[in-house]
């Protein structure tokens, strides 16, 4: 789906409005625009799982974990040697709660308790998810993050409005891609833009 910018070229650069700020973004990413001066979330792609009046909660799909793997994980946690994808990263998913675990993953396994984000991408919590993941019985397409991101109401409207994030639907082929690194990028390129080109200065509508 294509991303919801509009685009203008001012001196050679790539600048863009954002479009009205939905009253609800569940299920849809935030891209990190450069206007984002919060060191811990610039190039950040971040997909939404919780957005109302009260506040907002997403997790970043983008930031692999240094030096933590699936099977850096499956140790920590006592659980027994991956199957497959030990070498998989485990991601950054947030500044909030650090230690708490996060799985997305597709729709072809589901645990009770698992909440759906968007038809395609689902979220779960439980320890249950990594073991069948650790054991290579777990859904295809999953991504397992340590902490979340979290604003207060209003919090992140008023960021938006500042020109840190704009919004796109989310899609599965893109937050599971092969590589978490590309997401940032490959999010600009779906809508046409060239992220190596995008201006530091905001655009006025």
């Amino acid at each position: 789906m294509p991303l919801n910018v509009k685009r203008a070229r001012l001196r050679g650069m790539t600048q863009f409005h954002e479009p009205p700020i939905l009253s609800n973004l569940t299920g849809q990413l935030l891209i990190a625009t450069p206007q984002m001066d919060d060191t811990r979330f610039q190039k950040s792609v971040i997909l939404m799982c919780q957005h109302d009046s009260n506040g907002a909660m997403g997790l970043i799909v983008n930031k692999p974990m240094e030096e933590l793997t699936l099977a850096g994980l499956a140790k920590n946690l006592k659980m027994e040697t991956p199957r497959f994808d030990g070498a998989a990263a485990v991601l950054n998913g947030g500044p909030v709660e650090p230690r708490r675990g996060h799985v997305l993953h597709g729709p072809d396994q589901i645990m009770p308790g698992s909440v759906a984000v968007t038809e395609d991408i689902f979220m779960s919590l439980h320890r249950d998810m990594i073991t069948e993941i650790v054991r290579g019985l777990g859904p295809a397409d999953w991504r397992i993050m340590l902490g979340h991101a979290g604003w207060a109401a209003g919090q992140l409207e008023e960021e938006i409005r500042q020109n840190m994030w704009f919004h796109a639907g989310a899609e599965a082929s893109l937050v599971f891609a092969g590589e978490a690194g590309r997401i940032w990028p490959d999010s600009y390129a779906s809508a046409g833009i060239d992220a190596s080109r995008l201006s530091p200065v905001s655009g006025q509508a």
